[in-house]
């Protein structure tokens, strides 16, 4: 026997057994390691090679999590499907899964995912409805496009790779890109940014726009690494633009800081000055996509600083005298939601645009509208299709009133991001409108076009019993227009379901009533004001019983600590009395809760107080103090996640200090 060649086949046979192992923890490891540094492009390539030989959820939420930080809607639906067939997944995977489907034009299946979020966790029960609402407002939106519109692919300008936020620049276009300036062969490993395997985003050129050629504006302005977007001065000899620090991964390893600059430099010859940190910049947070208003007095930016309203938030600050900016401040909750809102842009006559993820959209970022300055605004207008589309659209500016530029990833585009062109073409002087039919999108980019678009108002809404959550058929839900005094009757289907449509300029109120069973909870939906088409979502949790019944008191709140009766309780209260009054074989409860800061003996001490009262407030009224009995409650039936342990907001904790009445006798 040869003992070389076995001892030699043993060892091949251990190495082949033992390999695999250590190769797949090796290579989990590495691709952590990229994730965690946000190089997503490098970890996904890694990951779904792991996933291809050992499946799990923790990789496959990974895969999922990187397709949608590199922005590929296609592939995250699918990765998303793959993570939410796992029973562990969290349940965001479904909003996640959700946001996919709606960016990809698939409406009723993102509808119904946002539904199943809302059902997985009940704490963001309002917030999925509404999501799951705007789907048909995306899908009505993307049937219906402005024909007076006009889109064209600036395939000139435009790469393979990502080509967006463009602004005039003298005669020409400068615009920011990640695209291939050398050949892909030539660059260094160091030039490729591991987010999104591409080159770092440089600011280019256009110079003629009757030419193609298409240069960097500047060695100057263009460092190492990210640079732009930009806007310029109306003079042109000042330029204020996005820098984007390298991380430091000698302070920490596992999570570099992307840091997000403002810089500006000032024109010096046929070049740039060396570029300046402006003073609002700073190191926990990022600031970036400069927009100017017409005169230069006013710097916009997103940031997600601390203290916003969520994700991106757009601020403005005032030029100072001495040239740097003062006070920061947010512009506000017609402008900012809990989502990103970037890409800020002022026209010359001082019309405000910006890209939002937040506020009712199509699928992705989606262009907006308002008027106003600084901090005061007017509610935010969706400039729907064709402007807008299910992907992502954003970085508007304008050549001419009716004409100018935007970016979008849209489906027919030549690379990642392409910068589009769009026309609006004068409409011919209609007829008035009527009371069904308002401007659109048109008058919203800057015509004053007089072409008809009708607006759709309707009720989108569901009856359920309170305790058992099933839906409630054949139950009258009653309309009133508050305007006109005009009533209308519908009936809910066999799933609970019943609609309304509305007329624009209107005040409503929709209740909920069914033998055996009682409710005052009114839904207030409002036409006024609006301008562009809405669906209000409408849910009715009606309760039955015999003899009890509970209504809560909206507004019923008290201040920390305190048991005190404050005005606008008082206001409630006094439709209290108004139904005791009127209702005179009825007792009633009151029940008092608190939030659950402090000691559970204290607060269920605190909540009697409460309810004694509002009990002692009623008696004062005139109510027989027969008919009332108070029942503190405590902590212990929260109307959201702020249990002991939970940091939440004041606002949260104070919607926890209420009173509500339960009818414990009752003959109509």
């Amino acid at each position: 026997m040869n003992f070389k060649k076995v001892a030699f086949a043993s060892a091949f046979f251990l190495l082949l057994y033992l390999l695999p192992g250590n190769i797949f923890s090796d290579n989990v490891k590495k691709a952590d390691t990229y994730y965690q540094k946000y190089d997503y492009k490098l970890a996904l390539d890694i990951y779904e090679k792991i996933y291809q030989k050992k499946p799990s959820v923790e990789i496959a939420q990974k895969i999922a999590n990187c397709y949608r930080f590199i922005n590929d809607s296609e592939n995250a639906e699918r990765a998303y499907a793959q993570v939410v067939s796992y029973p562990k997944a969290d349940a965001i995977n479904y909003k996640y899964y959700a946001d996919a489907l709606k960016q990809n034009g698939k409406f009723a299946q993102a509808k119904g995912n946002y539904e199943i979020y809302g059902q997985k966790l009940p704490s963001q029960k309002e917030e999925a409805a509404r999501l799951a609402n705007a789907c048909d407002v995306a899908k009505m939106w993307s049937e219906n496009p402005d024909i007076n519109v006009t889109l064209e692919n600036q395939a000139a300008l435009n790469s393979s790779n990502s080509d967006f936020s463009p602004v005039l620049y003298q005669n020409g276009i400068v615009f920011t890109s990640d695209r291939w300036f050398v050949k892909a062969k030539d660059a260094k490993r160091k030039d490729v940014f591991g987010w999104t395997g591409n080159p770092f985003l440089k600011l280019y050129i256009q110079a003629d726009l009757s030419k193609s050629d298409i240069t960097p504006l500047s060695t100057v302005l263009n460092a190492d690494y990210h640079n732009g977007p930009a806007v310029f001065s109306a003079d042109g000899n000042t330029v204020f633009f996005t820098r984007t620090e390298a991380p430091s991964e000698k302070k920490n390893k596992k999570l570099p800081v992307i840091s997000k600059k403002i810089y500006y430099a000032v024109k010096k010859g046929n070049d740039w000055d060396t570029p300046v940190s402006i003073n609002l910049n700073s190191v926990s947070y990022s600031i970036q996509h400069p927009a100017l208003s017409p005169d230069g007095s006013i710097l916009y930016f997103a940031s997600d600083m601390p203290n916003g309203f969520g994700g991106m938030d757009i601020y403005a600050a005032r030029k100072q005298s001495d040239g740097s900016w003062g006070k920061v401040t947010n512009c506000g909750p017609t402008i900012n939601t809990a989502e990103d809102e970037v890409f800020p842009t002022v026209r010359k006559d001082g019309r405000f645009y910006f890209a939002s993820k937040g506020h009712v959209g199509m699928g992705g970022l989606d262009i907006f509208t308002a008027t106003g300055s600084y901090d005061a605004f007017s509610i935010a207008e969706n400039l729907k299709t064709p402007i807008n589309s299910t992907k992502d659209d954003f970085g508007i500016v304008f050549k001419e009133d009716l004409k100018g530029y935007f970016a979008s990833n849209r489906k027919g585009g030549k690379g990642l991001d392409d910068i589009y062109s769009f026309s609006i073409a004068p409409a011919a002087p209609a007829e008035p409108l009527d009371a069904k039919t308002t401007t659109g999108t048109d008058s919203l980019l800057a015509s004053p076009n007089n072409a008809k678009i009708e607006l759709i108002f309707a009720v989108d809404g569901l009856v359920v019993d309170k305790i058992t959550k099933a839906p409630l058929p054949n139950t009258e839900i009653l309309l009133i227009n508050k305007t006109t005094g005009e009533r209308s009757k519908a009936i809910s289907d066999s799933e609970g379901k019943f609609s309304f449509s509305l007329l624009p300029e209107m005040d409503y109120v929709i209740n909920g009533n069914r033998e055996k069973f009682y409710s005052k909870q009114e839904g207030k939906v409002s036409t006024a004001g609006l301008k562009e088409s809405t669906i209000f979502n409408v849910r009715f949790e009606l309760e039955k019983g015999e003899d009890a019944y509970i209504v809560r008191l909206e507004n019923i709140y008290y201040d920390f600590n305190k048991w005190d009766i404050k005005p606008m309780a008082a206001k409630r209260l006094n439709k209290v009395v108004s139904f005791l009054n009127n209702v005179v074989a009825s007792k009633i409860q009151l029940r008092s809760h608190t939030d659950s800061r402090g000691k559970a003996v204290y607060n269920k001490w605190l909540s009697q107080k409460r309810a004694q009262s509002a009990v002692n407030y009623l008696v004062k009224r005139g109510v027989g103090s027969s008919r009332l009995s108070a029942v503190g409650l405590g902590e212990t039936e929260l109307l959201n996640r702020c249990s002991n342990g939970v940091k939440c907001s004041i606002q949260e904790h104070r919607l926890n200090r209420r009173t509500e009445f339960k009818i414990i006798r009752m003959q109509i």
